[in-house]
């Protein structure tokens, strides 16, 4: 489901790709193409009854579609060539020995919690095949999303949370409509799959959260039957009750009002979904610790959206790949093209580093560190070469990946690059050893299947290995 916060329509993704038509207005907008919330949880329970993943477990993913840089952010290289080392400093670790750039203080204070893998490689520098690779384990072709991401494969194996919170929740800057941001979505899985999706403006440094909360507290029963126009239990079941069907009834053979009407029921008029939307329940402390910006404020929605029982949480911060997309420059001036290629990490520094600092603070406190499993990526590196621009160009052979929490041991750093940054030197690691690593602490089995819609089974991963220096 799609809930794009600047125009308070529902839309619907198929296969990743979202409809711009209205959809059919239904219960918690989370029902279309004529189903109820009720059809769609029952739907998702009968995908989810082979093969299970009931450990009380979550992942954060962190995407930095474009590629981030490893010289400006995690594997700076000091005593490399002006050329090699780019513009910017180091500082200290809370890792001995360990330096990270500059524009990342906060995070260098918890990397003692972290566990930071510099030899992430593989051998594409496409942002589209890149992107496929490391979210569905499988590299992509043709420009278009063909299996279920690692957050639509969570939904496979885990069905909703008791109060229907469904299990993969997408947050993302608003898109150019490049096939790139379809990776996130469910390939060959179908509709069922699909994340509940909000969308804020990129061209915005702060937060909507005005246009969030008219979005999640207008939640719509059929004939904009809202809310408060309901009285009683029985009134609200009618209107869920008259909701089309897509469904036929005999080959459901359940009674129209069981579990799934139940646990529908239940979430509209407990107003859990609403309630996990609504972050200025928070102290003004906490959300000043993440950021009163775009992407702190999303960090915290990720947060709470654990909390409420969601399993698979990403935050998309460049769907279109060109927020990390240094071409141009490393350091964004002022008056360049706004097309995403000519930022630098003196602007996406500061509101990551403050986003990772209040949600790994957050997490720890709140008890949820073994249970939430923090991933900080992107699709590839950058050049170890400044190019006449001052920017920096696709660099599959090379990156890093930040992860926190989930139980696994931290305050380490797996692999190590090159003097020059330009290649692993040793502990090789590619995308499929990340998500196996991911899926173990989901408690999803790597060789169980997933199946096409017409039945053929797929395997979730092709290879990889779980990442051993973190068990």
């Amino acid at each position: 489901m799609f809930v794009d916060v600047n125009d308070q329509t529902p839309h619907f993704r198929l296969d990743g790709l979202m409809s711009r038509r209205r959809a059919l207005q239904v219960s918690l907008m989370a029902g279309g193409c004529g189903l109820s919330l009720a059809d769609v949880l029952r739907l998702q329970a009968a995908s989810s009854d082979a093969g299970t993943a009931q450990t009380d477990t979550a992942v954060i993913q962190v995407w930095l579609g474009g590629g981030p840089s490893q010289f400006e952010t995690l594997d700076p290289k000091p005593d490399a060539p002006p050329e090699i080392r780019g513009p910017f400093g180091v500082i200290q670790s809370r890792l001995p020995g360990c330096v990270i750039g500059e524009k990342l203080p906060l995070t260098a204070q918890l990397l003692d919690r972290c566990a930071l893998i510099r030899s992430f490689t593989h051998n594409t520098d496409d942002h589209f095949i890149a992107t496929h690779w490391c979210v569905t384990g499988m590299p992509g072709t043709n420009d278009r999303a063909s299996h279920p991401s690692n957050g639509a494969i969570t939904s496979w194996f885990r069905k909703a949370a008791p109060n229907g919170m469904p299990a993969y929740g997408l947050l993302q800057d608003s898109g150019r409509g490049t096939s790139i941001e379809h990776c996130m979505g469910t390939g060959h899985i179908g509709l069922t799959h699909a994340p509940f999706t909000v969308v804020q403006d990129w061209m915005k440094d702060d937060f909507q959260e005005d246009n969030l909360r008219l979005a999640t507290s207008s939640l719509k029963l059929a004939d904009d039957v809202t809310l408060d126009r309901i009285n009683d239990r029985k009134s609200l079941l009618n209107a869920l009750e008259q909701l089309p069907r897509k469904l036929d009834q005999a080959s459901r053979g359940v009674s129209q009002f069981d579990q799934f009407s139940r646990s529908a029921l239940d979430m509209v008029i407990s107003g859990q979904a609403r309630k996990a939307f609504q972050l200025d329940e928070e102290s003004p402390a906490i959300r000043d610790r993440y950021g009163r910006h775009r992407w702190g404020q999303m960090g915290l929605l990720a947060r709470r959206l654990v909390e409420a029982g969601v399993s698979f949480v990403t935050l998309n911060l460049a769907p279109d790949s060109l927020c990390w997309d240094w071409h141009r420059n490393v350091i964004e001036h002022r008056g360049a093209p706004d097309d995403g290629t000519g930022r630098g990490m003196n602007i996406n520094g500061p509101p990551l580093d403050q986003l990772l600092w209040g949600l790994l603070h957050d997490l720890h406190e709140r008890g949820l560190n073994k249970k939430v499993l923090v991933v900080v990526w992107g699709e590839f590196g950058r050049t170890p070469r400044i190019n006449a621009t001052g920017g920096r160009d696709h660099w599959g052979k090379l990156g890093n990946i930040l992860l926190a929490g989930g139980d696994f041991k931290m305050g380490q750093v797996i692999g190590r690059s090159n003097a020059q940054g330009e290649s692993p030197a040793d502990r090789p690691l590619g995308p499929t050893d990340v998500l196996a690593t991911i899926y173990h602490h989901l408690g999803i089995d790597p060789e169980l299947t997933t199946t096409t819609i017409d039945n053929r089974p797929v395997p979730v991963l092709p290879n990889g290995e779980v990442i051993s220096e973190l068990l």
